[in-house]
């Protein structure tokens, strides 16, 4: 019988691929949302939807190994992933969920695994987990949305395309003239300019371990309200906004006048990758410089531009501008948690679960389960919803302490709302202190003056 046919990765894949095999034991690249059962459920049917699933998308049944030293995927013809039944008590329903997300993947076996953790007849949670390489935020609703159809009995048909076609058009996008202007532009754009640093708690280690923790609080109220009409007046959409507002704070932060932050961008474009699963995210690097007059206006103009124009080279993968040292150690994002499908409810700040929906026969509520932690140094996340804005921090734990990413966010409540409110005052007019911990300071003689 003839060997498997490989084939190979995109450019983003050979980038979790290096990370992957220079830290294996890490689970900073898996991804998952666990779905909390209230009801009772059929282990049975999950089971065979499990297989549905990997069955319709190649790239859960997929082997990734390295062939003469190059990366390879190697897609297997039936299903590699066949589901968990992890009993535990009800008290240690969530500690078992954590070990299940944060057991490494050996992506030579699978890049894909689903866990049912049980802590009663009517309580359980469905614990689908995918490796980075193998997928992305929209790929991981599709699957959830598949298992819950497959095992109410829903069909599964194939969806019109694979990844192939994303990988062949990448390759050709690099090879072309329009690859060579995208080049152009964003070697232009990121010229000498550094990766933001915030200052660290603890040295750099030589090799990242890639291991972290998440810190996850709510946008006040107000700052959520003003924010479409300040978007608006400032002709910026709401994430050119906080973007605009997180550079102002990591200016404040680094002392830096000019740096880069990244902003994972979706690279799945047309109606044929719609439905497949795949990691689709082209890390774009933004460039933010500030003088001393540079106003919140500025920022935010600043930032909203570059992310439009981005977008217009994002088919280009930047991945391939990185000469040796990373192009960014920060990153920030925004996911619109109310465009998904199924329309699950997301937990707020400090919730375990969300509310509770009917789907496929059963009582499901999205379980708050960090993931994707240690990636780098600092990841944001905003989560915006119905209900609100999230800001979700995924930290490097060799790097930073709790308290301090926690202080963080604190202070970007304080320069979001200056964004919103104040948005033609002068960024270095802002301190990071405010009154109270201005006292803290003077209290610990940490602060000198004259």
């Amino acid at each position: 019988m003839s060997a498997p046919a490989s084939k190979p990765l995109s450019v983003i894949q050979q980038s979790m691929w290096l990370d992957y095999r220079l830290a294996p034991a890490s689970s900073a690249y898996n991804l998952v949302l666990a779905l909390r059962i209230r009801s009772r459920h059929d282990a049975a049917a999950l089971a065979r939807a499990v297989e549905r699933v990997g069955a319709r998308h190649e790239l859960l049944r997929t082997r990734f190994v390295e062939i003469d030293g190059e990366p390879r995927r190697v897609p297997s013809a039936a299903p590699l992933a066949g589901l968990d039944v992890v009993e535990t008590a009800p008290g240690e329903l969530r500690a078992a969920v954590r070990r299940y997300l944060e057991a490494p993947f050996d992506l030579s076996e699978g890049a894909f695994r689903v866990g049912l953790v049980v802590a009663a007849p009517d309580d359980a949670v469905l614990v689908p987990v995918v490796h980075h390489i193998a997928g992305d935020f929209v790929s991981h609703w599709l699957i959830v949305r598949d298992l819950l159809d497959a095992c109410g009995g829903a069909g599964l048909p194939l969806p019109e395309a694979d990844y192939d076609l994303y990988v062949a058009e990448e390759a050709r996008i690099v090879a072309s003239s329009v690859g060579e202007r995208s080049r152009a532009y964003w070697s232009g754009r990121i010229g000498e300019a550094p990766a933001a640093e915030l200052p660290l708690d603890a040295p750099r280690p030589a090799l990242p371990r890639h291991v972290g923790a998440t810190h996850k609080v709510r946008l006040d109220a107000d700052i959520a309200e003003r924010l479409p009409g300040a978007a608006r007046a400032l002709g910026a959409t709401p994430f050119g906004c906080l973007l605009g507002a997180f550079n102002a704070l990591l200016r404040q932060y680094t002392g830096l006048d000019d740096f880069l932050v990244g902003c994972p961008a979706t690279s799945r474009l047309g109606t044929q990758l719609r439905e497949v699963v795949g990691s689709f995210v082209n890390p774009m690097p933004i460039r933010a410089r500030f003088g001393r007059d540079t106003t919140f206006r500025d920022a935010i103009a600043a930032a909203s531009g570059q992310l439009r124009t981005g977008m217009l080279h994002v088919r280009y993968p930047c991945g391939l501008l990185a000469a040796g040292a990373p192009l960014f150690r920060i990153a920030v994002l925004l996911v619109a948690m109310d465009r998904r499908e199924p329309a699950v409810p997301n937990p707020a700040a400090g919730e375990e679960c969300g509310p509770e929906v009917e789907y496929a026969g059963m009582r499901v509520a999205l379980m708050d389960v960090p993931s994707q932690e240690g990636q780098l140094d600092l990841v944001v996340r905003f989560e915006q919803s119905g209900a609100g804005i999230d800001m979700v921090c995924a930290y490097d734990t060799d790097l930073f302490e709790a308290a301090t990413v926690e202080r963080f966010a604190a202070h970007f409540q304080r320069f979001a709302r200056a964004a919103v409110t104040e948005p033609d005052s002068p960024v270095a007019a802002h301190s990071l202190f405010g009154g109270g911990e201005l006292g803290e300071l003077f209290g610990l003689g940490g602060v000198w003056s004259e």
